[in-house]
Protein backbone atom coordinates (compact mmCIF):
# COMPACT_ATOMS: atom_id res chain seq x y z
CA UNK A 1 0.00 0.00 0.00
CA UNK A 2 1.23 3.54 -0.93
CA UNK A 3 1.84 5.66 1.72
CA UNK A 4 -0.36 9.30 1.90
CA UNK A 5 1.89 11.57 -0.11
CA UNK A 6 0.42 13.98 2.96
CA UNK A 7 2.67 12.61 5.92
CA UNK A 8 6.03 12.25 3.54
CA UNK A 9 8.64 14.37 5.10
CA UNK A 10 9.86 17.62 3.45
CA UNK A 11 12.76 16.76 1.35
CA UNK A 12 14.79 19.65 2.65
CA UNK A 13 14.35 21.18 6.53
CA UNK A 14 14.21 25.19 6.62
CA UNK A 15 17.04 24.63 9.26
CA UNK A 16 18.73 22.86 6.52
CA UNK A 17 17.69 25.84 3.82
CA UNK A 18 18.62 28.40 5.92
CA UNK A 19 22.13 26.73 7.03
CA UNK A 20 22.85 26.56 3.04
CA UNK A 21 22.18 29.67 2.56
CA UNK A 22 24.12 31.30 5.38
CA UNK A 23 26.66 29.86 3.62
CA UNK A 24 26.25 30.66 0.02
CA UNK A 25 25.83 34.61 1.71
CA UNK A 26 29.21 34.15 3.18
CA UNK A 27 31.04 33.06 -0.01
CA UNK A 28 29.32 36.17 -1.85
CA UNK A 29 30.86 38.55 0.48
CA UNK A 30 34.37 36.34 0.19
CA UNK A 31 34.07 35.92 -3.71
CA UNK A 32 34.90 38.21 -6.71
CA UNK A 33 33.52 40.80 -7.77
CA UNK A 34 32.64 42.11 -4.64
CA UNK A 35 35.54 41.22 -2.62
CA UNK A 36 37.66 43.20 -5.15
CA UNK A 37 35.41 45.98 -5.61
CA UNK A 38 34.79 46.14 -1.79
CA UNK A 39 38.58 46.32 -1.66
CA UNK A 40 40.03 48.53 -4.19
CA UNK A 41 36.99 50.60 -5.24
CA UNK A 42 33.88 51.57 -3.18
CA UNK A 43 33.54 52.03 0.25
CA UNK A 44 29.56 51.34 -0.17
CA UNK A 45 30.60 47.70 -1.10
CA UNK A 46 32.79 47.47 1.66
CA UNK A 47 30.44 48.19 3.68
CA UNK A 48 27.87 45.60 2.22
CA UNK A 49 30.40 42.69 2.30
CA UNK A 50 30.54 43.28 5.84
CA UNK A 51 27.13 43.52 6.69
CA UNK A 52 26.71 40.13 5.17
CA UNK A 53 29.31 38.80 7.12
CA UNK A 54 28.11 39.79 10.20
CA UNK A 55 24.51 40.35 10.44
CA UNK A 56 23.02 37.79 7.62
CA UNK A 57 25.47 34.90 7.40
CA UNK A 58 26.02 34.22 10.90
CA UNK A 59 22.00 33.87 12.23
CA UNK A 60 21.27 31.69 9.06
CA UNK A 61 24.00 29.45 9.79
CA UNK A 62 23.58 29.32 13.36
CA UNK A 63 19.73 29.02 12.62
CA UNK A 64 21.06 25.80 10.70
CA UNK A 65 22.31 24.15 13.73
CA UNK A 66 20.02 22.46 16.06
CA UNK A 67 20.72 23.86 19.62
CA UNK A 68 20.79 20.16 21.10
CA UNK A 69 23.62 19.17 18.56
CA UNK A 70 25.67 22.03 19.11
CA UNK A 71 25.19 21.00 23.15
CA UNK A 72 26.22 17.44 22.15
CA UNK A 73 29.27 18.49 19.99
CA UNK A 74 30.46 20.84 22.87
CA UNK A 75 29.73 18.14 25.52
CA UNK A 76 32.23 16.15 23.25
CA UNK A 77 34.83 19.09 23.45
CA UNK A 78 35.43 20.32 26.64
CA UNK A 79 38.27 22.94 25.43
CA UNK A 80 36.07 23.85 23.15
CA UNK A 81 33.04 24.63 25.19
CA UNK A 82 34.83 26.50 27.75
CA UNK A 83 36.11 28.76 24.95
CA UNK A 84 32.64 28.87 23.68
CA UNK A 85 30.96 29.53 26.66
CA UNK A 86 33.32 32.72 27.77
CA UNK A 87 33.09 33.86 24.19
CA UNK A 88 29.32 34.05 23.90
CA UNK A 89 28.66 35.71 27.24
CA UNK A 90 26.27 38.61 26.11
CA UNK A 91 28.82 41.50 27.29
CA UNK A 92 31.80 40.21 25.59
CA UNK A 93 30.37 39.51 22.72
CA UNK A 94 29.13 42.09 21.96
CA UNK A 95 31.96 44.07 23.02
CA UNK A 96 34.04 41.85 20.27
CA UNK A 97 31.26 42.27 17.74
CA UNK A 98 31.33 46.18 17.69
CA UNK A 99 34.90 46.18 18.98
CA UNK A 100 35.92 44.60 15.47
CA UNK A 101 33.77 46.95 13.67
CA UNK A 102 35.20 50.14 15.32
CA UNK A 103 38.45 49.44 14.88
CA UNK A 104 38.69 48.20 11.31
CA UNK A 105 37.33 51.51 10.57
CA UNK A 106 39.90 53.42 11.96
CA UNK A 107 41.72 55.27 8.61
CA UNK A 108 44.71 53.95 9.62
CA UNK A 109 43.98 50.35 10.02
CA UNK A 110 41.86 50.74 6.91
CA UNK A 111 44.59 51.61 4.79
CA UNK A 112 46.49 49.20 5.72
CA UNK A 113 43.36 46.48 4.93
CA UNK A 114 43.33 48.05 1.50
CA UNK A 115 47.11 47.50 0.46
CA UNK A 116 47.56 44.28 2.18
CA UNK A 117 45.07 40.91 0.75
CA UNK A 118 45.86 39.21 3.49
CA UNK A 119 44.61 41.35 5.99
CA UNK A 120 41.87 42.08 4.20
CA UNK A 121 40.84 38.48 4.16
CA UNK A 122 41.58 38.38 8.05
CA UNK A 123 39.34 41.36 8.69
CA UNK A 124 36.30 39.61 6.69
CA UNK A 125 37.04 36.13 8.70
CA UNK A 126 37.14 38.52 12.16
CA UNK A 127 33.89 39.33 10.70
CA UNK A 128 32.07 36.24 10.04
CA UNK A 129 33.45 34.79 13.23
CA UNK A 130 32.98 38.00 15.73
CA UNK A 131 29.35 37.89 13.93
CA UNK A 132 28.73 33.90 15.13
CA UNK A 133 29.41 34.29 18.65
CA UNK A 134 27.06 38.02 18.91
CA UNK A 135 24.13 36.12 17.45
CA UNK A 136 24.34 33.26 19.36
CA UNK A 137 22.99 34.50 23.02
CA UNK A 138 20.20 35.97 20.73
CA UNK A 139 19.22 32.68 18.89
CA UNK A 140 19.95 30.46 22.13
CA UNK A 141 22.62 28.73 20.98
CA UNK A 142 24.42 28.34 24.08
CA UNK A 143 27.08 25.84 26.13
CA UNK A 144 26.50 23.08 28.72
CA UNK A 145 23.93 24.24 30.99
CA UNK A 146 24.06 27.82 30.54
CA UNK A 147 20.43 29.15 30.45
CA UNK A 148 18.99 31.27 27.61
CA UNK A 149 18.33 34.91 27.77
CA UNK A 150 14.73 36.17 28.84
CA UNK A 151 12.97 38.04 26.30
CA UNK A 152 14.23 41.19 28.15
CA UNK A 153 17.39 40.35 28.69
CA UNK A 154 17.48 39.82 25.01
CA UNK A 155 16.40 43.44 24.00
CA UNK A 156 18.54 44.96 25.95
CA UNK A 157 21.16 43.11 24.94
CA UNK A 158 20.15 43.57 20.84
CA UNK A 159 19.52 47.38 21.43
CA UNK A 160 22.89 48.37 23.35
CA UNK A 161 24.72 46.01 20.73
CA UNK A 162 22.95 47.92 17.59
CA UNK A 163 23.89 51.32 19.29
CA UNK A 164 27.63 51.73 18.79
CA UNK A 165 26.90 50.46 14.59
CA UNK A 166 24.31 53.18 14.27
CA UNK A 167 26.55 55.49 16.19
CA UNK A 168 29.06 54.70 13.41
CA UNK A 169 27.15 54.61 10.82
CA UNK A 170 25.58 57.92 11.20
CA UNK A 171 29.60 59.56 11.58
CA UNK A 172 30.44 57.79 8.02
CA UNK A 173 27.29 59.84 6.92
CA UNK A 174 28.04 63.11 8.14
CA UNK A 175 32.12 63.04 8.04
CA UNK A 176 34.17 64.38 5.37
CA UNK A 177 36.24 61.67 3.37
CA UNK A 178 37.79 59.75 5.73
CA UNK A 179 38.91 56.73 3.18
CA UNK A 180 41.42 56.70 0.12
CA UNK A 181 39.05 54.01 -2.10
CA UNK A 182 39.69 55.70 -5.34
CA UNK A 183 43.21 55.85 -4.79
CA UNK A 184 43.21 53.38 -7.48
CA UNK A 185 40.43 54.70 -9.57
CA UNK A 186 42.00 58.17 -10.75
CA UNK A 187 38.83 58.65 -12.82
CA UNK A 188 36.81 58.76 -9.58
CA UNK A 189 36.38 62.63 -8.28
CA UNK A 190 36.45 63.32 -4.73
CA UNK A 191 32.72 64.11 -4.54
CA UNK A 192 32.10 60.99 -5.73
CA UNK A 193 34.12 59.39 -2.58
CA UNK A 194 32.36 61.53 -0.28
CA UNK A 195 29.22 60.39 -2.28
CA UNK A 196 30.43 56.70 -1.74
CA UNK A 197 31.33 56.93 2.45
CA UNK A 198 27.66 58.88 2.71
CA UNK A 199 26.03 55.85 1.14
CA UNK A 200 28.31 52.97 2.86
CA UNK A 201 27.46 55.04 6.25
CA UNK A 202 23.99 55.23 5.44
CA UNK A 203 23.97 51.36 4.81
CA UNK A 204 25.11 50.62 8.39
CA UNK A 205 23.48 53.23 9.92
CA UNK A 206 19.74 52.33 8.36
CA UNK A 207 20.19 48.96 7.40
CA UNK A 208 22.59 47.42 9.78
CA UNK A 209 21.15 49.58 12.44
CA UNK A 210 17.60 50.35 12.36
CA UNK A 211 16.37 48.02 10.06
CA UNK A 212 17.82 45.09 11.78
CA UNK A 213 17.03 46.55 15.47
CA UNK A 214 13.17 46.28 13.91
CA UNK A 215 13.39 42.92 12.36
CA UNK A 216 15.04 41.17 15.15
CA UNK A 217 12.90 42.75 18.09
CA UNK A 218 9.57 41.64 15.72
CA UNK A 219 10.98 38.43 15.91
CA UNK A 220 11.56 38.13 19.01
CA UNK A 221 8.29 39.41 20.51
CA UNK A 222 6.60 37.35 17.97
CA UNK A 223 8.39 34.44 19.39
CA UNK A 224 7.56 35.16 22.44
CA UNK A 225 3.88 35.58 22.07
CA UNK A 226 3.55 32.19 20.41
CA UNK A 227 5.58 30.46 23.60
CA UNK A 228 2.94 32.65 25.75
CA UNK A 229 0.10 31.10 23.68
CA UNK A 230 1.39 27.83 23.95
CA UNK A 231 2.27 27.67 27.14
CA UNK A 232 -1.34 28.98 28.53
CA UNK A 233 -3.24 26.41 26.28
CA UNK A 234 -1.25 23.86 27.76
CA UNK A 235 -2.30 25.04 31.36
CA UNK A 236 -5.72 25.28 29.85
CA UNK A 237 -5.51 21.40 28.98
CA UNK A 238 -4.08 20.70 31.98
CA UNK A 239 -7.23 22.34 34.02
CA UNK A 240 -9.79 20.66 32.02
CA UNK A 241 -8.12 17.45 32.26
CA UNK A 242 -7.94 17.73 36.07
CA UNK A 243 -11.47 18.75 36.11
CA UNK A 244 -12.79 15.74 34.11
CA UNK A 245 -10.65 13.51 36.58
CA UNK A 246 -12.61 14.90 39.18
CA UNK A 247 -15.59 14.44 37.84
CA UNK A 248 -15.05 10.53 36.76
CA UNK A 249 -14.29 9.88 40.60
CA UNK A 250 -17.58 11.91 41.83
Amino acid sequence: MMQNSTSAKPFVSIRTIAFIFGWIFAVIAFAVPMDIFGMYYMFTVHMAQHLLLSLVAPPLILLGVAPESLRRFLDRHTFLQRCFAVLTIPVLASLLFNGNIWIWHAPVLMRAMISSPFLHDVTNLLYLVTGLFFWCPLLERTAGKKSPLSLAAKLAYLFFSDMPMMLLGAGLTFSPPLYTFTMSNPSMHMAVTATDQQLGGLLMWVVGGVFILVIVTSVLFLRWMLQQEKEQQAKDRKIVEEENASMEIA
